[in-house]
C-alpha cells in the first residue's frame, strides 16, 4: 500500500508536467507572427538569383558649413554589373 502512495502523485505529476509542456508549446507556435508577403514584393528562394535592379548612390559631400549632407546620385549603378566579383551589401533606410 506504501508503495501506491508514492507512485500516484509521482504520475499525476508526470501528467501534469506533460499538459503543461503541450500547452507552453502550443502558446508559443501560436504566437509566431504570421509573415505576410506584400503585393508586388519579390520573394526568392535558396539558391534563386536574384533580380537586376538599378539603383541611385548615395553619396556624401561637405558643404560650405563643413556638414557631410548625402545626396543621391545621377547615375544608376545596376546589380548586374557585380555579377561574380565579391559579395555587396545593399542597405536601405528611412528616416520618416
Amino acid at each position: 500500500m506504501r508503495h501506491n502512495r508514492v507512485i500516484w502523485p509521482a504520475a499525476v505529476l508526470l501528467v501534469a508536467a506533460g499538459i503543461l509542456a503541450s500547452a507552453a508549446a502550443w502558446a508559443a507556435e501560436r504566437a509566431r507572427p504570421v509573415r505576410r508577403v506584400r503585393p508586388g514584393a519579390v520573394t526568392l528562394k535558396p539558391g534563386q538569383a536574384a533580380p537586376d535592379v538599378a539603383l541611385s548612390p548615395l553619396t556624401f559631400k561637405t558643404n560650405e558649413k563643413g556638414e557631410e549632407v548625402g545626396t543621391i546620385g545621377q547615375e544608376k549603378v545596376k546589380l548586374s554589373a557585380y555579377k561574380g566579383k565579391a559579395p555587396i551589401i545593399i542597405f536601405s533606410s528611412s528616416y520618416t
